[in-house]
C-alpha cells in the first residue's frame, strides 16, 4: 500500500481516536474522521492481546490488502483506523473482508461500486 494512503504517525492515530466516530463489531472497531484530502487513508492497530507477532502481522496484512483492493469503493476524504479485537485472530480472509465491508457500510463511507478485479473496470 502506498505511503500516502497510510496513517503512520501516532499523532494521526490519536487525532482519529479523539475526534472521530466509532463503530464496533465482535472482531473489529473502526474509527473514522474527515481528512479534507483527495484520498482516504488507513491505519491498522492490533494489540498484543490478539496474539503473538505472527498472528498480529497476518491480520494487519489482510486488512491492508482488503483496503487496497477496495479503495475505489471507499469514499474519498476519510481517515480510517481499524483496531482488531482478540476474536479476530481466528478469522479467515473472506470473513475479515465481510466484516470490514459491513463496518464501512455502517459508517456510510462505502460507495458500493462493484469493481471487476481483472481489469479494474466499474460494472
Amino acid at each position: 500500500m502506498k505511503k500516502a494512503l497510510r496513517l503512520t504517525k501516532n499523532l494521526e492515530f490519536k487525532n482519529v481516536y479523539r475526534a472521530g466516530r466509532r463503530w464496533t463489531s465482535p472482531f473489529f472497531t473502526m474509527y473514522i474522521k474527515k481528512n479534507h484530502l483527495n484520498h482516504s487513508r488507513l491505519g491498522v492497530s492490533v494489540s498484543k492481546k490478539v496474539g503473538k507477532s505472527v498472528v498480529r502481522n497476518k491480520i494487519k496484512r489482510r486488512v491492508k490488502e482488503i483496503f487496497r483492493i477496495n479503495i475505489d469503493s471507499i469514499k474519498k476524504g476519510w481517515d480510517i483506523v481499524i483496531s482488531a479485537r482478540p476474536a479476530a485472530s481466528s478469522l479467515e480472509y473472506k470473513k475479515i473482508e465481510k466484516e470490514m465491508k459491513t463496518l464501512l457500510k455502517r459508517g456510510r463511507i462505502w460507495n458500493g461500486k462493484k469493481v471487476n478485479n481483472c481489469n479494474n473496470t466499474v460494472l
